[in-house]
């Protein structure tokens, strides 16, 4: 959509041109080129020499027929602060959201079109198709640019590990719509969080997942001049033990160690250190010591399960975090002797999550991420 098409008639200056890329001072084609003073946007992150459209000279001749079926372009500014869902919120993490709700974060080419208005449909991210609205005329070119740091949302169950850290929403139809992650660009899911061990043969909860890094819903062309990567899963919890539970409370009962936290942005936090258990005559030993926390690249180490203090043994040490040279995070050791099993480490997040199968199909460019950054898959974007 936008400027008609070659062959369905000829263009109107003011009906067709202005009418798609605004009014310029001069009200010529000439300020149209990129290298026009009058000429703003050309330059977004690393979104550089931007040409008004595609096709649409930069300088030298320009003519009406070069106008011919193109798009007002539009850039969505994920570009000048680096900032994550974790703290900003699943709304601004959606570039329709932002679209719609920051101009600021809105830039237009060229500068000459007022930004088309549109509104998200209750409770979705989804663009109502404003078909009818004279400055939407159709559909746009969008580029939804990331060329800093953008990090997710840590899980606090299982099915945390679909929460995307950047999310399209809903564009409405003929939308050419560009993921666009420059050199400085790094889009990351959120660690998870290793488990605390347990006390005696009791086995931890399972650990938390990483969460992931991009949601794509409607069909995009993505770019990946950066790092797209998924959120690292936090490692499993060790298992306590105790000595023999058929005696006294002087037996030797300790602690399991946490697991690490998961690399990611925000990272995984450690287990905490756990000190329940019999103390026995000698409490020497009896704590499971903490979970390392994860950072941006790599897992927390697992925390060291506590020794008996009498006779062999002891609780089982915590696993460590996930990261990109663990992409799996470790289980949690069982304890020694008459000991529970190991804590289950939590899964990595993804790269992308296409919410459909005919939108992966229909989407094109650097579309497939490694396996151990998080993979691709098609699901629920959360």
């Amino acid at each position: 959509m936008g400027i008609k098409a070659n062959g369905t008639g000829s263009l109107s200056f003011q009906d067709d041109i202005e009418a798609e890329f605004g009014e310029n001072p001069s009200r010529s084609l000439g300020s149209y080129r990129n290298t026009h003073p009058d000429f703003q946007n050309k330059n977004c992150g690393a979104l550089t020499d931007l040409p008004l459209d595609t096709g649409i000279p930069k300088s030298g001749e320009i003519k009406f027929s070069d106008f011919y079926s193109k798009q007002l372009n539009i850039v969505v500014d994920y570009y000048t602060t680096a900032e994550n869902r974790q703290t900003s919120g699943a709304a601004t993490m959606a570039a329709t959201s932002r679209y719609v709700n920051n101009n600021a974060k809105v830039k237009i080419v060229g500068g000459y079109q007022t930004k088309p208005t549109a509104i998200l449909n209750q409770g979705t991210y989804n663009i109502n198709n404003p078909t009818t609205d004279v400055d939407w005329r159709g559909a746009k070119k969008v580029f939804i640019h990331v060329n800093t740091t953008i990090g997710g949302e840590k899980a606090i169950d299982q099915t945390g590990r679909n929460l995307v850290a950047l999310r399209t929403g809903g564009w409405p139809s003929g939308t050419t719509l560009q993921i666009d992650i420059g050199s400085s660009g790094r889009l990351q899911g959120a660690g998870g969080d290793g488990r605390k061990g347990t006390t005696n043969q009791f086995q931890p909860v399972q650990a938390l997942p990483g969460s992931s890094a991009l949601g794509v819903e409607v069909p995009a062309t993505i770019v990946n001049n950066g790092i797209i990567r998924c959120g690292y899963g936090g490692g499993g919890g060790g298992a306590g033990s105790n000595s023999d539970p058929n005696k006294s409370k002087t037996d030797y009962g300790r602690s399991g160690g946490g697991g690490g936290g998961g690399a990611g942005i925000p990272a995984g936090v450690g287990g905490a250190e756990n000190c329940g258990g019999y103390t026995g005559k000698n409490p020497a030993g009896v704590c499971g010591g903490a979970g390392g926390n994860g950072d941006a690249n790599n897992g927390g180490g697992g925390g060291g399960g506590a020794d008996h203090g009498a006779g062999s043994g002891g609780g089982g040490n915590g696993g460590e975090g996930g990261d990109i040279f663990l992409p799996n995070a470790q289980n949690g050791d069982p304890g020694s002797p008459n000991a529970g099993a190991g804590g289950v480490a939590g899964p990595l997040g993804y790269g992308i999550i296409f919410n459909s199968a005919g939108v992966q199909a229909a989407s094109s460019g650097n579309k497939t991420i490694p396996t151990d950054q998080g993979g691709v898959i098609v699901g629920g974007v959360f």
